[in-house]
């Protein structure tokens, strides 16, 4: 998708997910530009699964297993086992007007408890432009590969009620049309974070996000992300306390009090800039964890580096990326104060489990304080398999106080992985002899080292592991 993105042969921007498959996807640039072999190829994948995804009707029924034998440290964009072991079914069906999947998934000696889920699941209907619904999905906002700072794949999906524009169609109005394609998504979701009988304990959880690209530029996406969290036991929930939450009426000012203030906010930008006539591209990310006259303040940053291309005309792309992400709250602070720089992200004087959903950070994996230098590649066969490998350079928690969900002391570490996700398995000889019932079978592979040191004990600490994850339909 970001191939064709790339070419301009997708018109909006595609720096959100989900992205549904219900939008005008090529657009009036649908043919192949240039003689690019694998644009076409990206194209006749991307249609293929539009087809099928397309047809009335009850879909496939899909199984997964995998096992791993431990969790991964750092998730990132892309699918990666949650537990050691984890078996999931899921059936999807689509109508003129709803579309649904229902999906069960079991996790044996889950860190967070709960066995059985119903991760991935959703239902949607569908009103003129806009897609309503009720799911439990994975969401990712934002242009980079190893992380998002406001909203990614580390934390479970929270249980929500959505609303998404389904086509990017540019404003018509001569005052607005210089947005150019934009999208939009917004949902309303519920955290169980099992805090016990305490003031902020189970909040709701918001957020919205638009993507636009002014004057219809192809090579300049922009997004602008809000999130927060509100109400819960013992604090205001209603549309009034909403309103002033959309305001941003969050700080000591104007009335608000601890009693009356409506929730922890963040707020940010993001944009991705190709470079044009060049396979390259810059992304940056920017999200405030305060507000300080009605602009993100108390800043995180992300930004990186891309570049691409394609294989002698076989059908097979490449795609690099260097990355460099610091979650310490204090990047361009109009009111600089060091104290407070650290123990601020992702973390919040009620809710006191902090931006976090079952132990995990809602956005980005290394969580507060932390600082992560990577670096990352792939090759995507004409046959859609993926080969990979990413090196990461990182620090934790670096000032060692504060609630922290991945380490409570401060480390230093170093991770490299080495990953495979295939999805023509006709080079292996038993496939051709599967019984005709199943079809479509895609293996994941995964293999990782870590080194860390602990920089208050002087210990160092090491681990090689893996995973697999089969995947089929019938």
């Amino acid at each position: 998708m970001l191939l064709l993105r790339d070419n301009a042969a997708i018109e909006s921007a595609v720096l959100t997910w989900p992205w549904p498959l219900g939008r005008d996807s090529l657009g009036d640039h649908g043919s192949v530009i240039g003689d690019l072999e694998s644009q076409a190829v990206a194209q006749s994948r991307m249609g293929a699964l539009y087809e099928n995804e397309s047809e009335l009707g009850f879909g496939a029924t899909e199984a997964s297993f995998s096992i791993a034998s431990d969790t991964l440290p750092f998730r990132s964009f892309g699918s990666q086992p949650r537990e050691q072991f984890q078996a999931s079914l899921s059936q999807s069906w689509l109508s003129e007007w709803f579309a649904g999947n229902l999906s069960f998934t079991y996790a044996d000696d889950p860190l967070d408890g709960d066995e059985f889920r119903l991760d991935g699941s959703y239902l949607a209907v569908a009103l003129g432009n806009w897609s309503f619904g009720i799911d439990q999905v994975e969401r990712w906002w934002g242009p980079g590969w190893d992380g998002s700072l406001i909203l990614s794949n580390n934390a479970r999906p929270v249980p929500a009620l959505s609303l998404t524009r389904i086509s990017p169609d540019a404003f018509e109005n001569k005052w607005l049309k210089w947005i150019g394609p934009w999208t939009f998504t917004t949902f309303m979701g519920q955290l169980d974070n099992d805090e016990g009988e305490r003031p902020g304990s189970d909040a709701r959880l918001f957020g919205m996000r638009i993507d636009f690209s002014p004057f219809g530029w192809d090579n300049l996406d922009i997004g602008l992300s809000r999130a927060a969290q509100w109400a819960g036991d013992g604090r205001p929930g209603g549309l009034d306390t909403f309103w002033k939450l959309l305001l941003g009426e969050d700080n000591a000012v104007n009335g608000i009090t601890n009693e009356n203030e409506p929730g922890n906010q963040l707020a940010g930008i993001d944009y991705r800039l190709r470079i044009p006539g060049y396979n390259f591209a810059h992304y940056f990310q920017i999200i405030g964890e305060d507000e300080e006259t009605f602009l993100p303040d108390a800043n995180m940053i992300m930004g990186g580096f891309e570049t691409w291309g394609e294989l002698a005309r076989t059908g097979t792309t490449w795609r690099a990326y260097w990355e460099w992400a610091d979650t310490r709250a204090g990047y361009l602070r109009r009111d600089p104060r060091p104290s407070r720089d650290f123990n601020t992200a992702y973390n919040h004087g009620i809710y006191r489990s902090g931006y976090r959903y079952h132990g995990r950070s809602i956005g980005h994996a290394m969580d507060g304080d932390g600082v992560m230098r990577s670096i990352g590649g792939f090759i995507v066969q004409e046959n859609g398999n993926l080969w990979g490998a990413k090196y990461r350079n990182y620090s934790l928690n670096r000032d060692g106080r504060g609630p922290n969900s991945v380490t409570i002391e401060p480390v230093e570490g170093q991770s490299f992985e080495v990953f495979t996700e295939l999805s023509d398995l006709s080079f292996l000889p038993f496939i051709s002899h599967q019984p005709s019932a199943i079809s479509h079978p895609r293996l994941n592979l995964g293999l990782h080292y870590i080194d860390e040191e602990n920089q208050v004990s002087g210990e160092s600490d090491d681990d090689f592991g893996g995973h697999v994850s089969i995947t089929t339909s019938f």
